[in-house]
């Protein structure tokens, strides 16, 4: 996700110094005339905005807080920008590292894949103070088509949950009408015909749907990252008492599917799993 989104703001015009765990990565982007960075903390030196885009929680922290990470490069009056997709704890505790550095920050995880990406169409929810948003808004509309202000800190990564919770449902809910109409004997297609003629009409039908009926499971969103974002589902439910019993049998499914060796086929493999059993 980080190199289309970052070919999207060199191609805006956006200076950039990049770097990543993985060098071969920063690549594609040196070729489009950004400087390679040493480490986070030089790299974070050297910018007014620090972006990071990275899978897990655990490694956002060691990208900003681990040694040579970009809080100790951090300049006063600069603004880090987390787009994972974390825990609101861990972006609280980002923030709190930030402000101490007289930094600003925002949360801003994205909705959309690689294509939405590559194409600088992404959904952008952001956490953090609006004046923040507005002196970055430049930068994130380079990425993507829309940007909506969640609210304070932690904003934003908790929308972003909340809307991946839907999507491991309609993974897991179309998965389980699919196998039915086939099973009965039906045409799959008369299936799709009906979701585009009534109120369940959606794009996600449409493509992914589409990419699900014919047994491609090619990773666009791995399914070892919606695993995550599930158990983060959990702990946010947790600290803000909400019930979750079908997103808590969803997740026993897609820890399933992770246990038969799914975890780096797309989410959407979860038919693959309910198939199997």
């Amino acid at each position: 996700m980080g190199t289309p989104m970052a070919t999207n703001l060199a191609k805006a015009g956006f200076p950039l110094v990049v770097w990543n765990r993985t060098a071969s990565k920063m690549e594609p982007l040196l070729r489009l005339g950004a400087k390679a960075g040493k480490g986070p903390a030089q790299a974070a030196a050297e910018a007014e905005v620090v972006i990071t885009m990275v899978s897990q929680p655990k490694d956002v922290e060691q990208v900003v807080l681990g040694p040579d990470g970009a809080l100790a490069g951090l300049r006063p009056g600069s603004v880090l920008i987390d787009m994972s997709t974390v825990s609101p704890i861990t972006s609280r505790k980002l923030a709190g590292a930030v402000a101490a550095e007289q930094a600003e920050f925002l949360d801003a995880p994205v909705v959309g894949s690689r294509g939405p990406a590559t194409e600088g169409t992404l959904v952008i929810l952001v956490g953090g103070l609006p004046m923040t948003l507005e002196r970055c808004r430049p930068i994130l509309a380079a990425m993507g088509k829309t940007i909506i202000h969640a609210g304070g800190v932690g904003a934003g990564t908790s929308l972003k949950l909340a809307t991946n919770l839907m999507l491991a449902h309609l993974a897991a809910g179309f998965a389980e009408g699919l196998l039915l109409v086939e099973r009965a004997g039906l045409d799959p297609q008369r299936y799709f015909e009906v979701l585009e003629a009534s109120t369940f009409r959606s794009p996600w039908y449409r493509s992914k749907g589409g990419t699900m009926a014919k047994r491609d499971f090619a990773a666009h969103f791995a399914l070892k990252h919606m695993r995550k974002d599930l158990r983060l589902m959990g702990e946010l439910a947790e600290e803000a008492g909400a019930l979750l019993p079908i997103t808590r049998a969803i997740e026993a499914l897609f820890a399933q599917a992770a246990d038969a060796g799914k975890s780096d086929l797309d989410y959407s493999a979860i038919l693959a799993q309910l198939e199997r059993a």
